[in-house]
């Protein structure tokens, strides 16, 4: 970044990341190359100088756009890498076209890999996540017969109240032996899921 505009990088971040407008001291105070920067190296799209220059117009400001594009055409250098790519696939992020045409290959090289990394990553997690759910609901069921067998057991309980526990004994009895064999096929297809994730994770990067 030039040293001219290393100072005002910071506090330009600060002010505009993720912000879709800027207000009237924004505008004023904005470094534009610094702006421009910004916007491509987190892979905004180059509509992004339009929502500022919409946002400035309200207050009677002109973004340098020459400015701006030289600092965006270097940040989306930085962007439009296979590393940058992977770690965006990896976290999730959604590409949203924003590499022009002669560094998109790179950047999506790196990218689906990434992408493949996560979607496997998200499979053993809602996994996980489905194993847990039921195996609560199978604590509670358990914490609900404890508490019928009490009925059963008091001297205070008719013998309505008694065949009525011992009826929804059963049926939780039941439904936790259902939630067992879920249980089961959802720890089966989680080892498939997370031999795919190790796998993919052994196979690394690829091709740059």
């Amino acid at each position: 970044m030039r040293p001219r505009h290393a100072l005002f990088a910071l506090l330009t971040v600060a002010l505009i990341s993720g912000c879709a407008t800027m207000n009237q001291t924004e505008c004023l105070s904005a470094d534009w190359y610094a702006v421009g920067r910004v916007d491509g190296e987190k892979g905004a799209s180059r509509d992004e100088y339009l929502r500022h220059s919409e946002a400035c117009a309200k207050h009677g400001i002109v973004p340098d756009k020459t400015t701006y594009q030289e600092g965006y055409d270097h940040g989306i250098e930085d962007f439009c890498t296979p590393a940058n790519g992977y770690e965006n696939g990896r976290k999730g992020y959604n590409y949203k076209g924003a590499c022009p045409a002669d560094l998109e290959a790179a950047f999506l090289l790196g990218y689906q890999q990434g992408k493949a990394l996560h979607v496997a990553s998200q499979r053993v997690a809602e996994y996980d996540s489905a194993i847990q759910e039921r195996s609560q609901r199978i604590n509670n069921m358990g914490y609900q017969i404890y508490r019928y067998e009490e009925i059963l057991a008091s001297r205070d309980s008719n013998d309505q109240q008694r065949q009525q526990a011992l009826l929804r004994i059963r049926y939780l009895q039941r439904d936790m032996q259902y939630l067992r064999r879920e249980i089961y096929d959802l720890q089966y297809g989680r080892q498939d899921a997370a031999q795919q994730l190790m796998e993919l994770e052994r196979q690394g990067v690829r091709g740059w």
